[in-house]
């Protein structure tokens, strides 16, 4: 006979739980980036904020007709797009006063210990002059 005299098991609600760690899961494999780094260079001018699209050059042009500004690192996940991360490069760059970017590689994927890969993207930031 079944013994009735212990109260049932609480159901355990996993709706908004679970909804939740399903939101979070998206959005990590989706592929957010890190907000992007800027690094001035040593005795750089600092230029006010640049409001116009950026340009992405594939060198570095002759010196005398740019100024180096800084560096810019973003970094993101393995789903991270490559577009999403120039963005992010190019706006960065703009913020601290530059015209111009220089990809000092293309994009960098590294294993890190936990297994997750990391995506990595530096560029040159500079001011190009007219």
């Amino acid at each position: 006979m079944y013994d009735n005299s212990h109260p049932p098991c609480p159901r355990i609600r996993v709706g908004g739980s679970l909804t939740l760690l399903l939101v979070v899961l998206i959005g990590a494999i989706s592929g957010c980036t890190s907000p992007a780094k800027f690094r001035p260079v040593s005795g750089a001018e600092n230029f006010p904020p640049f409001e116009g699209e950026v340009r992405i050059l594939e060198n570095l042009p002759p010196s005398g007709v740019y100024e180096r500004v800084g560096v810019v690192v973003v970094e993101g996940v393995l789903f991270t797009k490559d577009a999403s991360m120039v963005a992010a490069v190019k706006q960065k760059a703009a913020e601290n006063g530059a015209n111009a970017v220089v990809m000092q590689s293309p994009i960098k994927n590294t294993k890190k210990s936990d297994g997750s890969t990391n995506r990595r993207l530096a560029a040159w930031a500079i001011r190009l002059r007219k």
